[in-house]
């Protein structure tokens, strides 16, 4: 069986589609060699989603941040300052609650109120986070649990392959029939020694690995 897998791999060079002539070489594997393989392929389709949602995630929380941080810097500087100095207020504990209320609402140059300064300020400016900053850290969550996830799918799928060499060693042992397209046992390899089918020999040779449920899952 190894000399049957190694016979439908080969290695292509193709060109790529800019005009600069580069070219890439990859390996690729045929149909019945993808049938005949030991085990099931270590990086899933759902890790190989996520991770390639982590990267855009990542550009975008990284711009929103940056906005967000600009944001909050320029309300910073804007934030017109209408409090008395410390000097003052030490002074005089009661103001500007000593003065008349005439005062403070009319007039030319008059002080605005503290609750009228506070209603016109922003809500970044009263020490809030802007909404652009919220997102980044929503986003943040977004790719760091895209990253959990996919490196739990990668550790989790791992530790069911741990049976691989197991599998290997009734691998080695089978036979192809290219005329009749069924594999076969030698009787010294404990299995029956019968035809089987492409997808019972995986089914076979994967549960000697213990991961034989994953063969309905990579059907043939």
């Amino acid at each position: 069986m190894p000399a049957v897998a190694l016979a439908e791999r080969r290695i292509v060079t193709v060109r790529g589609s800019g005009s600069d002539g580069r070219t890439q070489t990859r390996e690729e594997v045929s149909a019945l060699g993808r049938a005949l393989a030991p085990a099931p392929p270590t990086a899933t389709t759902a890790f190989r989603a996520m991770l390639v949602l982590a990267f855009p995630a990542l550009v975008a929380t990284v711009t929103t941040f940056f906005e967000g941080m600009q944001q909050r810097n320029a309300s910073g500087e804007h934030q017109p300052d209408f409090s008395p100095p410390s000097w003052w207020t030490t002074g005089h504990p009661v103001f500007p609650n000593d003065l008349p209320t005439g005062y403070l609402g009319t007039g030319q140059g008059a002080l605005p109120s503290p609750t009228a300064t506070q209603a016109a300020a922003p809500p970044a400016d009263m020490g809030g986070t802007p909404a652009v900053l919220v997102v980044s850290f929503l986003l943040m969550a977004l790719v760091l649990g895209l990253v959990a996830g996919a490196v739990t799918l990668f550790v989790t799928r791992r530790r069911r392959l741990a049976g691989r060499p197991r599998a290997e060693r009734l691998w080695n042992q089978a036979w192809y029939c290219d005329r009749c397209g069924t594999a076969h046992f030698p009787p010294t390899a404990g299995q029956d020694t019968g035809a089987l089918s492409l997808a019972d020999f995986r089914r076979t040779v994967w549960t000697a690995g213990g991961y034989g449920d994953l063969a309905e899952r990579y059907r043939v």
